[in-house]
């Protein structure tokens, strides 16, 4: 703990700004990876498609989740590097994982669509109360994690361009001016004037006699 007290807090910081846009595209990544309909008989005997269990669910927010807390667990490693440009790090974690959820997109989204051949609502395309074409709501989620994709590789770059700035900006020297040092002090220091302690009647005043102290207050 006491590494992390003297230490900058930006890598940790900026894993913190990534972390939400990039916990939208792995949630968006993930359910059209993972999602899959529940299944059950109908009254028919026939094998009718539902929403997705609970399960399942939160299998797809958990998978988002570790994602990005594997994202800050980076970014607090990175303090430990107590080095100006240690910010760079977690931003170039945020850039591979953003990349790697937007690779196989195309894939996963064909994938959800098979297993949705009547849409996300599972309803027909002649009934009244269907909402959702086939394909639509992949089309939308893959659209929707492509762009945040896009922010949190420009906010990673933005940090990275900013870090390497700001160093090299040190290294140049023009960091700012240079904060002058405290005036000297000089002269004879003063004797506080609360207490003066006064010689009277001394040997050499006095010609040798014994002498004495006394104390004068004012």
């Amino acid at each position: 703990m006491n590494r992390f007290r003297g230490a900058s807090k930006a890598p940790l910081a900026v894993a913190g700004i990534l972390a939400l846009p990039l916990f939208f595209v792995g949630l968006m990544a993930f359910s059209l990876e993972l999602d899959k309909p529940s299944q059950h008989t109908t009254k028919k005997g026939t094998l009718a498609l539902g929403d997705p269990t609970k399960g399942t669910v939160g299998t797809i927010y958990l998978v988002a989740l570790a994602v990005v807390g594997a994202l800050v667990l980076v970014g607090a490693l990175a303090v430990l590097l107590r080095s100006r440009l240690a910010a760079v790090v977690p931003a170039v974690a945020g850039i591979v994982a953003s990349v790697l959820l937007l690779l196989p997109l195309g894939t996963w989204a064909a994938e959800h669509t098979q297993r949705y051949p009547l849409g996300i609502d599972n309803i027909p395309k002649r009934s009244a109360q269907d909402q959702f074409l086939r394909g639509e709501w992949e089309g939308t989620a893959r659209t929707t994690a492509h762009q945040l994709g896009l922010v949190t590789i420009g906010l990673a770059i933005a940090a990275i361009v900013l870090s390497v700035l700001l160093e090299f900006r040190r290294r140049r020297g023009i960091e700012g001016p240079p904060v002058a040092p405290p005036p000297a002090i000089s002269g004879v220091a003063e004797v506080s004037p609360a207490i003066e302690l006064e010689l009277a009647d001394s040997d050499l005043v006095r010609g040798g006699r014994p002498g004495r102290w006394r104390w004068r207050w004012r």
